[in-house]
């Protein structure tokens, strides 16, 4: 059960939120309202409904986290990987159905089989059918299929390889360490992802700046339609902002009207910092996703990306030689944090230890 004082923590952080975006409720007379349920809500229909514990965890990234982790590493995402299983009891329950023999024959063949995504299972099931699924089949496995999360994974942005590397030797010890921070998130898993811990969070501003002001930099028939939602940066000179849209025939129309390289010469003359940090426009599809939610989103997490005093603190920590330095202490340093950490002590300062 989550206690008061991390259920206070949630509330005070979701209601500076709001205030920061300028959030009225539709009565006027509550202003921010029940604020963890309203948020909670909006980011559980658009999928994210991890959103806030990461929210939390950057807000307690440079002050809970111990020195070593926090200067090369950054929370990037939380993920659920779900998994749907065709089994004995799938079948029955399709059976009880008005459904063609030829869909029941199908599930069958399937039997035992499990995915990860309902794409996936859609597209084995038509292969096998050999045939596109009909409306009313495609409403029934809506219905009637059922993905159960079966793993809650945290991505970290890390500084090099060496620090990836180390960090999946003390997986366990730093797990129990996040679990300690957000006892109300069971993780089970981190992954590491190489990048530029200083230009990541920068790119994550942008972005959000972009989403917040996206319907006064662009026409009517680009914001109407689309919502920027995150950059992917290919090289440090060359980054591709990706931009949502909910419906392939909506991206097609976007493609061809005013299409990508217009839209990055029309960024570039509205806002022409930005012709240091996009280059390229890439449009995709998320069916099911409200722009306004992907807009809450991107604006909550650029808020969260650190200011500017936190950047600093990394890129200065970063000098030429560091990732040779890392490379070669990284595993000692995660040891010393990990005796410490199975000591059931509060997490480490390793300032000190990285002097050695």
């Amino acid at each position: 059960m989550v206690s008061l004082l991390h259920q206070k923590q949630d509330h005070n952080l979701v209601t500076q939120f709001l205030r920061s975006i300028h959030y009225q409720s539709s009565s006027g007379d509550k202003p921010y309202g029940n604020t963890l349920n309203i948020l909670s809500a909006i980011f559980k229909a658009a999928g994210q409904k991890h959103l806030l514990y990461l929210v939390k965890l950057r807000k307690l990234w440079f002050d809970k986290v111990d020195n070593f982790l926090a200067r090369n590493s950054y929370p990037r995402n939380i993920s659920v990987l779900s998994q749907f299983s065709v089994n004995e009891s799938v079948l029955q329950e399709f059976s009880k159905t008005h459904i063609h023999a030829d869909f029941l024959n199908a599930l069958e063949k399937l039997k035992g089989v499990s995915f990860k995504q309902f794409k996936q299972f859609n597209a084995r099931l038509q292969k096998i059918l050999k045939r596109p699924l009909s409306p009313e089949e495609t409403e029934l496995l809506k219905n009637k299929v059922r993905f159960k999360p079966q793993k809650t994974i945290l991505h970290l942005t890390v500084y090099d390889g060496g620090i990836a590397q180390a960090l999946r030797f003390e997986t366990e010890a730093y797990l129990r360490m996040f679990n300690r921070l957000l006892p109300e998130l069971k993780l089970d898993d981190i992954q590491c992802h190489v990048g530029d811990l200083g230009q990541t969070q920068y790119d994550q501003r942008q972005v959000a700046s972009l989403a917040k002001d996206w319907h006064l930099i662009t026409p009517p028939e680009v914001h109407q339609l689309s919502m920027p939602a995150f950059l992917h940066r290919v090289s440090r000179g060359h980054a591709v902002l990706v931009i949502y849209v909910k419906t392939q025939e909506e991206m097609a129309l976007l493609k061809r009207t005013p299409g990508a390289d217009w839209l990055v010469k029309h960024l570039h003359n509205q806002l022409p910092e930005l012709q240091e940090v996009v280059q390229k426009i890439a449009f995709v599809p998320k069916h099911e996703l409200d722009l306004e939610q992907i807009r809450l989103r991107t604006v909550v997490l650029g808020n969260t990306a650190g200011d500017e005093s936190s950047v600093s603190n990394v890129k200065s920590g970063l000098t030429a030689d560091q990732p040779l330095k890392n490379s070669l202490h990284a595993k000692e340093q995660f040891a010393k944090i990990r005796k410490i950490l199975n000591r059931n002590t509060a997490p480490p300062s390793v300032s000190s230890q990285s002097d050695s």
